[in-house]
């Protein structure tokens, strides 16, 4: 299913919608800024997770990025290890202490999402910001849609 269009508010449908990484350079990178940051994406994929993992796993895009701003900062990307095994888990976690690294050179804003770690990154990303769902004059508690890559 293609990635769906943004709402009148700039916004995906609420849900996480499925998609590939070439959708998302397809549909994301309209600017300059955007295609720096899709590329930034695509290498951050192939040369820190890759080496990684057998089998990549699911990557939940969310923040600006998936909005249609022109020029997001970065990219907010929750790393979905609940489903792993026990050794993937920990490879997905020693990742994540070069979180501060990995922004600063890959513009990748990287969190981890395991099971019962009281942390829900997905849905943290799923709610808009209350400054910002003011200012659109929509409800504090509005959901977006996010992007998950497999």
């Amino acid at each position: 299913m293609p990635i769906p269009s943004f709402d009148r508010f700039g916004l995906l449908p609420d849900g996480i919608h499925s998609c590939s990484l070439e959708e998302v350079d397809t549909v994301l990178a309209w600017t300059r800024q955007r295609r720096q940051l899709t590329d930034q994406l695509r290498d951050f994929i192939g040369a820190e997770l890759a080496p990684c993992f057998p089998v990549l796993p699911p990557l939940v895009l969310g923040g600006s990025y998936v909005t249609a701003e022109d020029n997001p900062a970065d990219i907010n990307l929750v790393l979905e290890l609940q489903h792993l095994n026990d050794q993937d888990k920990m490879q997905g976690l020693l990742l994540c202490q070069r979180v501060p690294t990995i922004f600063l050179r890959y513009r990748v804003e990287m969190t981890p999402a395991l099971q019962r770690s009281g942390n829900d990154f997905v849905a943290y990303y799923r709610h808009l910001n209350p400054r910002k769902a003011i200012a659109m004059n929509l409800f504090h508690g509005h959901l977006k849609g996010l992007l998950r890559i497999h």
